[in-house]
């Protein structure tokens, strides 16, 4: 594809979530819908996430009990999300070291630096709560 020809393309920003609604953005993390650009394939991603979510909540009793309570289990998951968006936030991060970004983009990026670092410490407190906690 040319540079004329994606630039007439249209394509989509990844939505601004109200924690209260995050239950409306389950499925992929945005930082993988983020790739899909284009708004039909962006949307088709969003739907079948929508659809895995309902599927699985429909199905939730015919599912084995995972190994732990639901809580500890659903913190676990949420730690994983957490260091999952650790990692971006480093890779965000280093872009500023790694090539020539416009000012306001390495400006994020060094700032994405530490937010990777708050995101490490506050993984570190779950981490420690679920070692230390009971089953």
């Amino acid at each position: 594809m040319t540079d004329q020809e994606k630039s007439t393309l249209r394509s989509v920003t990844p939505p601004t979530i109200d924690p209260a609604a995050w239950e409306d953005f389950q499925g992929f993390r945005e930082s993988f819908l983020a790739h899909f650009t284009r708004p039909e394939d962006n949307t088709t991603l969003r739907h079948l996430g929508r659809l895995l979510y309902e599927f699985i909540l429909e199905t939730a009793g015919t599912m084995p009990d995972p190994p732990e309570s639901a809580t500890r289990t659903e913190t676990r998951a949420a730690l994983a999300d957490l260091r999952h968006l650790e990692g971006f936030l480093g890779a965000i991060g280093a872009e500023h070291k790694d090539a020539s970004l416009a000012p306001e983009d390495a400006r994020l990026s060094g700032l994405s630096e530490g937010w990777s670092l708050h995101a490490r410490e506050l993984g570190d407190r779950i981490e420690a709560e679920l070692a230390g906690g009971g089953a």
